[in-house]
Parts: structure tokens; sequence; C-alpha cells
């Protein structure tokens, strides 16, 4: 049996196509190297996939499970997850750790039955869509929850600690 953490992270997962201006675009740099650059051009995470990340645990605390509608256009960044926040010689830091949080949780939340797994009754791509399946809608849920609060006040990101407000907000509850 193939290992499921390693397929599930070889996958790139989508989001709703309305949030590539309104939030990926205005909100995270797209695959530039100047680490230095992100505050100076006014965005908050150096590429999209941080956005993408904090998104999903922004709707996981807040219980946030969205699906993304049927007849929306699915769309994604072109990064495999297990490459997500790779070290470099940019010094950038390992989000290894993250993945597997992730991943832990994803496994918690996701209706998969892992004794039909290893017993090879069911396959690994069928567990691991059911995966990016729960993944998307909690991420689109903590799209939604930003994108919200962005138009009931548009300045609500400009404030230096919002984006940690809103994580502790959340564990608050």
């Amino acid at each position: 049996m193939e290992n499921l953490f390693r397929v599930w992270a070889s996958r790139i997962p989508k989001y709703d196509e309305k949030f590539r201006d309104t939030l990926f675009k205005s909100r995270a740099n797209k695959g530039t190297r100047d680490e230095d650059s992100v505050e100076s051009l006014g965005k908050h995470f150096s590429r999209n996939y941080e956005l993408y990340m904090y998104a999903f645990f922004l709707g996981l605390y807040r219980d946030l499970y969205v699906e993304i509608p049927k007849e929306a256009t699915k769309v994604d960044f072109s990064h495999h997850i297990q490459y997500w926040g790779n070290k470099s010689s940019r010094g950038r830091e390992s989000f290894s750790d993250l993945q597997e949080y992730m991943f832990v949780a994803l496994i918690a939340k996701t209706d998969i039955d892992i004794i039909a797994l290893e017993k090879d009754e069911i396959k690994v791509e069928k567990i691991v869509r059911q995966l990016l399946d729960t993944m998307e809608a909690y991420t689109n849920g903590g799209l939604i929850f930003l994108q919200e609060k962005g138009e009931e006040n548009r300045h609500y990101h400009l404030v230096p600690d919002a984006f940690l407000k809103l994580i502790l907000e959340a564990e608050s509850k």
C-alpha cells in the first residue's frame, strides 16, 4: 500500500476562482524570490500557499466547512503540498510540520475507513480525494470568512495583527 501522507502531499489542492483576485492577488505574493518585497507591496503572505494554509486553519478552527459550489470554477496555484515551505538556500523555514498538522486534522475531520484501506478494500486515491475535498471545504470556509471581513471593513486587514486576532478569536470559542 502506498503511503497515504505522501500521496496526499503530492497533490495540488484547489480553491474557488472568485478568490483569485479578491484575496490571493491582493494578499499574497506569487513566486517572487524577494522576501522583503512582500511588505513593500502591502502583502500579508509571501506565497499563495501560505494564504491557503492560513485559510484552511481559520476554517478548521471556526468550523467553517463550506464545500466549493459545483458550478464554481476551481483553480490552483500549481504548487504541490509537499513543496510548501521547503527549505532552500534563501533561508525559508520548512513547513513540513504544518503539512503534518494539516494531514492529521484532515484524517480526524474526514469520514474515511482506515481499516478498509488497510485491507485494500478501498484505494488510496479515493481516500486522498476525500481528504482533499475536506481540505478544500475548510479552506473555502476560511476564504469566505476573510472576504466577508474585508467587505465589512476594507481596512481590517491593514491592522498589523489582524490575521493573528482572527485565529486567536477562533481558538477561544
